[in-house]
């Protein structure tokens, strides 16, 4: 739970109780549906994939450790156990198709695995898609820009390739 800003500026003190109903209320909460999930999938498929969505802003945060200003549209984080070069593979061929810049790792690194299958089971994939915030919004405000149904369209049809190609 962030406690402070990017400016370093308080939004909130996390006192040990509210720590532990964060984790009781939420985090275990959806941990335990993903794991419960993922389970499924292996039990009718023999596999899973987990597509862990996040977005980022166009500007470099002051505590990114990367500050290059120049961020790509989409990023694709991976894990060296649990994300196969096929799905880095796809992931460039799709994004380049459709004439999007894309980053590997880059500017954030890692995908969610449950943890009862991390570095345990190959047979649970996961890749992280995160999206550039200039493409759907109108920053640094949370109102939707005239893109934004090209860009959920988009992600649609990259989820979608993802799950017809494995």
């Amino acid at each position: 739970m962030y406690e402070k800003n990017d400016d370093g500026e308080t939004i909130r003190i996390v006192t040990p109780e509210l720590k532990e109903k964060v984790l009781e209320e939420y985090y275990w909460k959806h941990h335990n549906k993903l794991s419960k999930a993922v389970n499924n999938q292996l039990d009718i498929f023999g596999k899973a994939l987990i597509i862990d969505c996040h977005s980022y802003p166009s500007i470099p945060l002051k505590r990114d450790l990367d500050k290059n200003p120049t961020r790509p549209d989409f990023n694709i984080g991976t894990d060296s156990y649990h994300t196969p070069n096929e799905l880095v593979d796809l992931s460039v061929s799709f994004f380049e198709n459709a004439g999007y810049s894309l980053g590997i790792d880059w500017p954030y690194k890692g995908s969610l695995v449950p943890l009862e299958h991390y570095q345990k089971n190959k047979n649970v994939q996961t890749i992280m898609l995160e999206i550039n915030r200039a493409l759907y919004l109108k920053e640094p405000t949370n109102e939707k820009s005239e893109r934004y149904g090209e860009i959920k369209r988009v992600t649609g049809e990259f989820i979608k390739m993802l799950k017809n190609s494995l």
